[in-house]
């Protein structure tokens, strides 16, 4: 089961490396790490966030991608959205409600990202206390002059809520942390937003309702061919051999690279996903620093 992995890698398919690295350093302001001619890697909190340049025919890239959102736990949000526009960033009006505070935007591909405030009120839910072990787990860690930003949520927008709860909770063994209905509307369904702890990071399935529904609330219910979600693993042989176990049926078989060894699946609405065992070399280098840090995390 996955309860005993932390989703630690959240995979971006860009067209120009070169563009996305500008947004992502200059305007976001996060730290490069292990970068080559097709891709990078920033640590961003407790998930490894990787660029991986992909050409147009191979994964549809460009339109504003409404199928997930990747929130980023900021401090104060209008401080963060003052200084990423000072460096030329366009981010939609600041949004508040009784979850928080948080302001939208896109990447130069389309990826939809958010900075995101905990209000006080939501501190005393149960996702506030992962809140809480991030903050302090990130104190030690900050590099003089970071931007101190934390991946708390992804959220994915499903339509079948049974098959998706089926999925994470049987299939991969996955807890639910917390569960609520929606604060903007997306969903009226009381337990329509059920999240699960992931380690470093919330994993979050959002319902919506049917397809005017979700046209009315400008969000798409398939999976995002541009974007997969990795769950570390010591031993991908084990850790595979448990889940197809469990019914998990996998894309083919694992593919071994410089990197590591993968294996991958979708869940229900498309959202693609992956195992890793990241190698030697990786391990060696300045990633396998990083992952050793949010492994030894206390999350």
């Amino acid at each position: 089961m996955l309860t005993r992995s932390r989703l630690m890698y959240v995979t971006l398919h860009v067209r120009d490396l070169a563009e996305s690295r500008r947004f992502y350093e200059d305007v976001l302001g996060l730290r490069a790490l292990d970068p080559d001619d097709t891709s990078v890697s920033y640590p961003v909190g407790h998930v490894i966030l990787s660029l991986q340049s992909a050409p147009d025919s191979a994964v549809p890239l460009g339109d504003p991608d409404r199928s997930l959102t990747l929130a980023l736990l900021v401090d104060d949000v209008q401080k963060t959205r003052a200084t990423m526009e000072e460096r030329g960033g366009r981010l939609q009006p600041t949004q508040t409600s009784r979850a928080g505070t948080m302001a939208e935007f896109y990447d130069p591909d389309g990826h939809w990202l958010s900075l995101y405030a905990v209000s006080e009120g939501a501190m005393g839910w149960p996702s506030g206390r992962k809140v809480e072990a991030l903050r302090e787990a990130s104190a030690g860690h900050r590099k003089p002059g970071d931007d101190h930003q934390e991946l708390l949520y992804v959220f994915l927008y499903v339509r079948d809520l049974h098959a998706t709860e089926e999925f994470y909770q049987r299939m991969l063994g996955l807890v639910p942390m917390e569960t609520n209905t929606c604060h903007r509307g997306v969903t009226s369904v009381a337990d329509g937003v059920v999240k699960y702890d992931g380690g470093g990071v919330l994993l979050t399935t959002h319902h919506v309702g049917e397809g005017e529904h979700a046209a009315l609330h400008k969000v798409a219910t398939e999976g995002s061919k541009s974007v997969a979600f990795g769950f570390h693993t010591a031993d991908l042989k084990a850790s595979a051999a448990e889940l197809s176990a469990r019914g998990l049926t996998f894309g083919g078989e694992p593919v071994v690279s410089r990197i590591g060894a993968t294996a991958s699946f979708e869940d229900p609405g498309g959202y693609r996903y992956y195992l890793c065992e990241p190698s030697e070399e990786t391990m060696a280098g300045p990633g396998g620093a990083e992952i050793r840090r949010i492994l030894g995390a206390d999350l």
